[in-house]
């Protein structure tokens, strides 16, 4: 089966883009309308604040978090003017707060930090990368033939690139004429010039450059000889691909086609189960064993189980070949789900030395197919393999999930039973106090169902002995976690002051329905003016 591009682009909603080989899903991008993208956009940022100590700026650049500028990324043409002093410069001498600069996002906002920021500038194209302000240039580490590099970096000095800019020819200008590449040059020229002046007229801070979007973007990225051909399932897209192709592949341009079925393209193509199994942590393998991938805050961990592989020559040569089979489906997730960073893999141990070693080949072989950068590590004494992936894009549930309001994203929620029993313990802890007359809570009807029955009896006594009101009412919309409580004093105040409480917010309450009264001590009593605190 040949190699294809399918585009799936008939939702304004989400746009996708898979590269399937042999029907297995080799690489996947998603574009959802809700989630803005800024990597590779250019903007007329501000600096608002100089850390010397972390040796970072931070940039106002228009959105939400201000951006995170380092020292390493300051282009030598933002440097004030300063006292030759020796030694290495620092941060605080080269810049200072207020100062305009052009900025390049190279990594999305992610958690609590901002977006990863730089003031060395590229636009990439088709077949070149043009860089304003560098000095360097050469050919894509990718290409690996000694030969061919040299034929490269020789059309490369033909070219006459202007004083002032760095180009590098990337692995798809591999046996392009020289012709084509200066023409693209001359385009990626005009981009520049139409920067600058945006950067000119614009105020600040403000987008002058935005990067192209997920269809063009995977074309020119991805696209090799090797797709023989690319299905779009929406007219508007498949003409603007065509115009495209006609522009700068016009030898290709047959390849693309309008998909007009009447299966939806990833179901005609059965990629649907495929893309589910991407937001998964458990990734079944060929021969019965799987992997388990865990993505955290500082990195990434994989762990590899031999579950109901069938033993060949005994447990190493299980191990072997499971650990093996896993490192191609590794390789596989890392890009499909676009992790980066730090990856640590815990392979099923084994003892022979050899196996070790031609585990690490074979992982580093998988990896090449890899358009991020990667650095893989040998096994080390505790069996643990460490991979190095740049991160090319916001990882692809970051577009498609939003965090659990119930859980906080932790994928786990406190039991009935001890929420029930903090509520309890934290009523006890007030009223023992000796001030309060009433207490009023809302908590979810499970919580409200529990504590009303199962625990009727101890509300009752602390009710009795501390000579207070407590009602709880059961409210179908909260959470468990999102329970409320109110301590009112028994003396009037003259303006209520709320009794703070985890979880919660201080907040006056409504007078209580009768309906809702789950205990009702010292009946008939006149209230007093209360204390409102929620949880």
């Amino acid at each position: 089966m040949p190699k294809q591009m399918l585009i799936n682009a008939i939702h304004a909603e989400e746009s996708r883009v898979a590269i399937v080989e042999n029907g297995i899903l080799e690489e996947l991008g998603i574009e959802t309308a809700a989630a803005e993208r800024h990597k590779g956009n250019i903007y007329k940022g501000t600096v608002v604040r100089v850390e010397p100590s972390l040796q970072v700026a931070f940039v106002e650049y228009g959105e939400r978090k201000n951006g995170f500028l380092p020292f390493r990324e300051i282009h030598h043409s933002y440097y004030k003017a300063q006292k030759s002093s020796k030694g290495r410069p620092r941060i605080q001498d080269v810049i200072e707060k207020g100062m305009e600069v052009l900025i390049q996002v190279v990594r999305e906002e992610r958690d609590q930090k901002g977006a990863y920021m730089t003031t060395y500038l590229s636009l990439p194209g088709r077949f070149l990368v043009v860089m304003p302000g560098s000095k360097s240039g050469g050919v894509s580490r990718k290409i690996e033939d000694d030969e061919e590099r040299a034929k490269m970096k020789k059309i490369l000095k033909d070219l006459k690139v202007p004083e002032g800019f760095g180009v590098i020819i990337r692995t798809a200008g591999l046996g392009m004429p020289k012709t084509v590449l200066a023409r693209e040059m001359k385009f990626l020229l005009k981009v520049w010039d139409r920067i600058l002046r945006n950067a000119t007229e614009q105020e600040t801070p403000s987008l002058v450059y935005r990067e192209s979007d997920l269809v063009t973007r995977s074309i020119r990225d991805y696209f090799t000889t090797e797709i023989k051909e690319i299905l779009i399932d929406n007219l508007e897209v498949y003409k603007k691909t065509t115009t495209f192709f006609k522009q700068i592949m016009p030898r290709y341009r047959n390849r693309v086609k309008l998909y007009q079925g009447a299966k939806p393209i990833f179901t005609k193509h059965n990629l649907e189960e495929q893309i589910e199994r991407i937001y998964e942590r458990k990734v079944p393998l060929r021969s019965g064993g799987s992997i388990v991938i865990e993505p955290t805050e500082a990195l990434v961990s994989i762990d590899v189980n031999s579950g109901k592989s069938m033993r060949a020559k005994g447990i190493e040569e299980t191990a072997f070949r499971t650990n093996m089979e896993a490192a191609e489906e590794v390789a596989r997730q890392l890009r499909l789900r676009d992790l980066g960073g730090l990856i640590v893999v815990d392979f099923i141990d084994m003892l022979n030395k050899k196996h070790q070693q031609e585990l690490t080949k074979w992982m580093k072989t998988c990896m090449k197919g890899d358009k991020a950068k990667t650095d893989v590590s040998t096994i080390s004494r505790f069996g643990l393999l460490s991979i190095s992936r740049q991160r090319i894009q916001a990882p692809v549930e970051e577009g498609t999930y939003v965090t659990c309001a119930q859980c906080g994203g932790t994928g786990r929620v406190r039991s009935l039973e001890s929420i029930a029993l903090t509520i309890l313990r934290t009523i006890q802890m007030h009223v023992a106090k000796g001030n309060i007359a009433v207490v009023e809570g809302d908590v979810s009807m499970d919580l409200a169902d529990f504590l009303l029955n199962q625990k009727r009896g101890e509300i009752i006594r602390m009710e009795t002995t501390h000579k207070v009101q407590v009602h709880l009412k059961g409210k179908p919309d909260l959470y468990h976690h999102a329970y409320r409580l109110d301590f009112i004093e028994k003396k009037a105040e003259k303006e209520e002051k709320p009794v703070a409480q985890p979880n919660g917010s201080a907040e006056p309450k409504k007078e209580v329905d009768p309906k809702n009264v789950a205990a009702k001590g010292n009946k008939g009593k006149k209230r007093p003016r209360r204390k409102a605190a929620a949880k």
